[in-house]
C-alpha cells in the first residue's frame, strides 16, 4: 500500500526543463561551446556543476566551470522570479492537495541544492505540501544512486516498499528501482515516454492529474483461497 510519494522537481512539478536547456545553451555558447540540443537536454535534472564540466570539457571544480555555473544560476534565478506560480505544471497545486487530503506523505527529491529547491517550491506556492525536501547536498551520492530516495523515505518515517517515486528523468527511474521503490514516469518533462519505459518505469503518464488519479486508484483485489 502506498503511504508516501517522492517527487522530482524540474520537469515533474515545475515547468522548467525548456528554460534550463535554453539558459545552459546560452551560457555555453558565450564560451564557444555548442554541444547540441540533445546533449544539453540530457543534463536536465542532474547536478549543475558536474554537467557543465562535461559539456565544457573542463575539470569539475575549476574556475571556468564555477564561473559558468554562477552565470547560469543568475539567469535562472531571474527566470524563476519573473515566472512565479506559473512555474507549476497544470493541476499540480490541486493534485498535491488531493494527495495530502488522502493521507499520503509527500517529499521532493531533486538534484538541485535543498535551499534552491525550497525557494522554487515557495515561488510555486506549494512548499507547505511537502514534509521533506531532499537535494543533492542532502546525501553523498546523487541520482540515480538510491541514497536520496532512502533519505527522503527515512525522514518521512516510511519504508521503501511503501513509497512511490514520480519523475521525468531516467535518473529518477534508476534511483527508485535501486531503492526498491515503485516509479511512475511523466512524459511532459525531460525524457520521452519510451526512454522512461526502457529505464524501468512501471507506468508513464502524460499529465500531473493522471499521476494523482493513478496514485489514488484503489488497489486491485488480491486473489485469496476460499475458506474451507
Amino acid at each position: 500500500m502506498t503511504a508516501g510519494v517522492l517527487f522530482d522537481l524540474d520537469g515533474t512539478l515545475a515547468d522548467t526543463p525548456q528554460a534550463i536547456a535554453t539558459l545552459l545553451t546560452a551560457v555555453l555558447a558565450e564560451r564557444g561551446v555548442h554541444p547540441g540540443a540533445d546533449a544539453v537536454r540530457a543534463t536536465v535534472g542532474l547536478p549543475l556543476e558536474p554537467s557543465l564540466a562535461r559539456l565544457l570539457g573542463r575539470p569539475a571544480g575549476g574556475p571556468e566551470v564555477a564561473a559558468a555555473a554562477a552565470d547560469y544560476q543568475r539567469r535562472f534565478r531571474a527566470h524563476l522570479t519573473a515566472t512565479g506560480a506559473a512555474l507549476r505544471y497544470p493541476g499540480v497545486a490541486t493534485g498535491l492537495r488531493r494527495l495530502a487530503g488522502a493521507g499520503l506523505r509527500l517529499a521532493v527529491a531533486t538534484s538541485k541544492p535543498r535551499g534552491a529547491a525550497e525557494k522554487i517550491l515557495a515561488l510555486m506556492g506549494v512548499a507547505d505540501a511537502f514534509a521533506v525536501v531532499a537535494g543533492h547536498d542532502s546525501v553523498e551520492h546523487g541520482k540515480p544512486h538510491p541514497a536520496m530516495a532512502r533519505y527522503a523515505a527515512d525522514r518521512l518515517g516510511l519504508s521503501a516498499e511503501s513509497c512511490v517515486v514520480v519523475g521525468d528523468g531516467v535518473a529518477d527511474v534508476g534511483m527508485a528501482r535501486a531503492a526498491g521503490m515503485r516509479v511512475i514516469g511523466v512524459s511532459y518533462g525531460a525524457a520521452t515516454a519510451a526512454e522512461l519505459t526502457a529505464a524501468g518505469a512501471e507506468r508513464v503518464v502524460d499529465s500531473f492529474p493522471e499521476v494523482v488519479d493513478l496514485l489514488l486508484a484503489p488497489a486491485p483485489p488480491t486473489d485469496r483461497p476460499e475458506e474451507p
